[in-house]
């Protein structure tokens, strides 16, 4: 083999491990930015259901903004959380129904206010309870795998 074949097989083999890097590190990166869009939405349900945990007397803004933080989750997740989601930001349009017309009512105590109170309650701590499993839930989707580090990279 003459000196320019050889030059041309190291310059192609090159080419060829230099390409092959590059895929690697794009796949690794589209890991990454992957993960962090998936992380904004768990840290939005996480401050979201802080929120009603400190304050349950529902202001319209927090389920409206919790459904703005978390609309682009119908693209990086499966049906189960788009649909946990769902459940949650309704079960505070609900609490927040109960609140109303609790507030409609005459003052004082009765078996109607009773009864919005208790369904009020119960909503409370169901989504009070959500709060520690949030990382259970959405677990399977921010694990890292085993991402090795490449013998190349420094």
């Amino acid at each position: 083999m003459n000196s320019l074949n050889c030059t041309t097989a190291l310059i192609a083999a090159l080419a060829v491990w230099i390409g092959y890097h590059q895929y690697v590190l794009a796949r690794e990166r589209f890991k990454l930015d992957l993960f962090e869009k998936r992380f904004t939405v768990y840290k939005a349900t996480q401050k979201y259901l802080a929120t009603i945990m400190k304050n349950p007397r529902i202001d319209l803004g927090v389920p409206m903004m919790f459904s703005y933080e978390t609309q682009d989750a119908v693209f990086l997740f499966g049906r189960e959380i788009v649909e946990y989601l769902n459940s949650l930001y309704e079960k505070a349009l609900d609490m927040k129904d109960l609140q109303d017309k609790r507030d409609q009512l005459p003052a004082g105590p009765g078996p109607e206010r009773s009864a919005l109170c208790d369904q009020e309650t119960k909503l409370v701590l169901e989504l009070t309870h959500e709060l520690p499993k949030l990382p259970e839930r959405f677990g399977s989707y921010l694990k890292f795998r085993a991402w090795k580090r490449s013998s190349w990279i420094i």
